[in-house]
């Protein structure tokens, strides 16, 4: 009887234990989901934000009035994105955070179980990502505010009145990257928020 009565209080904690443990591999699995669809997310705009400024460019003609003569010369003035060391900073940054969520979604999607040792180093390489992500952005914009409105104390005119389409396609560009930044920022806080409550 004594025996009797220690086995079910025995199986009870091995039912409750496993209770535990359903429960919260069954409430991780929306945070992985999301996290899968958070870094596609980020492979998606990165990959679109590298080919749009990365083939921007634009070739304006000027007509100018000879000041001796009637007539008129003109000249051809073409930018390029490539022209400026901080667009391709932006361009590196974006392709290298492209390929590494592609490698990292793969990882993510063979490490269901959510094995610590892998784990870990993604984490880091995400923060990485992300600083990556914002100071190229970063560079990217203090040029395109100089292109939009110009610096008067250094002399610089702005010339997005006369680039129009290659300055769209800059800003178009820098938008789709900040919104995989702010991606990449929730991912770390899901991530965070799911590493707190596996230590409870």
């Amino acid at each position: 009887m004594e025996s009797g009565q220690s086995m079910p209080g025995f199986d009870g904690t091995q039912v409750v234990a496993n209770r535990a443990y359903n429960a919260a591999a069954t409430s991780s699995r929306p945070v992985r989901l999301t996290g899968y669809i958070l870094r596609g997310v980020v492979i998606l705009l990165t990959f679109i934000s590298a080919i749009v400024i990365g083939s921007a460019k634009e070739d304006v003609t000027y007509i100018v009035q000879n000041d001796n003569s009637i007539g008129t010369s003109s000249f051809h003035v073409l930018i390029k994105s490539t022209y400026s060391a901080a667009y391709v900073y932006f361009i590196v940054a974006n392709v290298l955070v492209f390929f590494y969520t592609l490698i990292s979604l793969v990882i993510s999607l063979a490490n269901r179980s959510g094995s610590s040792i892998m784990q870990l180093p993604l984490n880091i390489a995400d923060i990485l990502m992300v600083v990556l992500l914002f100071s190229s952005n970063g560079a990217a914009i203090a040029i395109d505010i100089v292109a939009e409105h110009g610096q008067s104390h250094f002399g610089w005119a702005k010339f997005c009145d006369d680039f129009y389409k290659f300055c769209s396609r800059i800003t178009a560009s820098i938008v789709l990257s900040m919104i995989a930044s702010l991606a990449y920022t929730i991912l770390i806080i899901l991530t965070m928020i799911g590493l707190h409550k596996k230590s409870q």
